[in-house]
């Protein structure tokens, strides 16, 4: 299975350089940076793809691939506005090796922009899933016009790459059933990763089997914290936990109204079960004595692991607190590392944490200058033919190798502590004021809220 998501660069180099500096490879922060220097040099960063084995050039030679595009956007004078397109394929972890891998996006780039357009294919092995980045030349050296990229031309390249997906014998995204489910949402469920339909659908069959009459669902549903709104012309529903509406037809077969309502009736003179009562939300702030305004660091991510451990634990006990985290659920292994690296270097403020992430970075610099180092005296060795030294350099080089990994690490997490600790503060604000009031909205109460507001 490979995914796959494409965006244009564009002619600005600072903020793309910074970013291939940092290696900090976020889909939200990649969008920002818009340089094709940078860009190039990012997708063949020879620590990604092992000393640049998997780098592919079509249409053009890997190593001279910025001239390439640099030539035929001069060619036709279109030097500025969006310059390249740049391209990722990512495939399901353990699923395929790196050579399969390269081999599939090389197939894709050739097939997609191969008649028009040149294109620089690398292969990133530093991650559990090997994916593939490919920079694409904006402006086509055969005639000179721009690349589209639209609905039509993604289409395309999902369509080949799937195809090419099957023939290697990977799985494949499927188009799923059904009205309003992204394909997003049907690969986090595919995963096992709760979605905000899928989290709905099982409170709705929980109260369901709670219920005997609708009064008595939508009670259920209220005191879960659930908002109904039927007084337009589709019923919706959300958490309070949480900030849009869906409607239900969308949440699939057996979840429109209409169908809610058969289900409770045909409980009638049935047993049926009892809502489990709710826990204290605030039971997430078990040991901790600063309320969450001014908490520092440690206590308040330390505060929201502990909120989605009993969300994930105990999700019909808290449903106030599950739909309010449940989000996170995907990204509950960098919470911990978040955690993990705020105890262990007692980084209690956002101060504290610019400077810790400074002098990781000085450390990165001097250790990749030691490991260049060590690169020239391993080539010496081998130019020698001195085994014994060629072999120290290269346990040495590894050593080096790691260290980076782990700096690089705590760069990336010392970034998603500044970017997120306002998030998980206000999450964790909401459940200290206990901010989860339920709401059953019809067109009469609404009409009587308006009448009330015009006396």
């Amino acid at each position: 299975m490979a995914v796959t998501k494409i965006w244009p660069v564009r002619d600005r180099f600072d903020k793309v350089l910074d970013y291939a500096a940092n290696a900090k490879k976020t889909d939200a922060d990649i969008e920002k940076y818009h340089a094709l220097d940078g860009v190039i040099d990012y997708a063949a960063d020879g620590d990604k793809t092992e000393k640049c084995f998997y780098v592919s050039g079509v249409n053009c030679l890997p190593e001279n691939a910025k001239e390439a595009f640099a030539a035929t956007q001069k060619r036709y004078g279109k030097t500025t506005g969006k310059v390249a397109y740049h391209m990722y394929q990512s495939f399901a972890e353990g699923e395929v090796d790196a050579e399969t891998a390269h081999r599939i996006g090389v197939k894709l780039a050739e097939e997609v922009f191969g008649d028009r357009f040149e294109a620089l294919v690398a292969t990133h092995l530093n991650t559990d899933h090997f994916h593939n980045h490919i920079v694409i030349n904006a402006v086509s050296w055969k005639d000179g016009l721009k690349y589209n990229d639209c609905n039509a031309t993604y289409a395309k390249i999902r369509e080949v790459s799937d195809r090419l997906c099957r023939e290697y014998g990977l799985s494949v995204v499927e188009h799923p059933q059904g009205k309003g489910m992204s394909y997003g949402e049907w690969k986090s469920e595919q995963e096992g990763v709760p979605t905000l339909r899928s989290s709905i659908r099982a409170a709705i069959d929980l109260a369901i089997k709670c219920s005997v009459t609708m009064p008595q669902f939508v009670n259920a549903m209220v005191d879960m914290g659930f908002i109904i709104d039927e007084s337009g012309k589709h019923a919706k529903i959300k958490h309070a936990g949480t900030e849009r509406f869906v409607r239900f037809k969308s949440l699939g077969e057996g979840y429109s109204i209409e169908e809610i309502i058969k289900r409770v009736y045909a409980n009638n003179g049935r047993a049926t079960l009892e809502l489990p009562e709710q826990d204290d939300p605030k039971n997430v702030f078990e040991g901790e004595e600063e309320p969450v305004r001014i908490m520092t660091y440690i206590p308040l991510f330390r505060s929201y692991d502990r909120a989605m451990k009993i969300a994930k634990e105990r999700p019909y006990q808290n449903f106030r607190v599950y739909y309010l985290v449940r989000q996170d659920f995907s990204a509950k292994r960098l919470y911990e590392d978040t955690l993990d690296l705020l105890v262990d270097h007692n980084l209690k403020t956002a101060e504290d944490v610019i400077n810790y992430k400074e002098e990781a970075m000085d450390q990165i610099d001097e250790n990749m200058r030691l490991r260049n180092e060590m690169r020239n005296y391993l080539k010496r060795a081998e130019a020698a033919r001195d085994l014994i030294e060629a072999d120290k350099a290269r346990f040495n080089i590894g050593i080096y190798s790691m260290r980076l990994a782990k700096l690089r690490r705590e760069v990336t997490t010392c970034d998603e502590v500044l970017e997120r600790s306002r998030h998980v503060r206000d999450n964790l604000k909401r459940i200290e004021d206990n901010d989860f009031r339920g709401e059953h909205i019809t067109r009469k109460t609404k009409n009587k809220d308006k009448e009330s507001k015009n006396r």
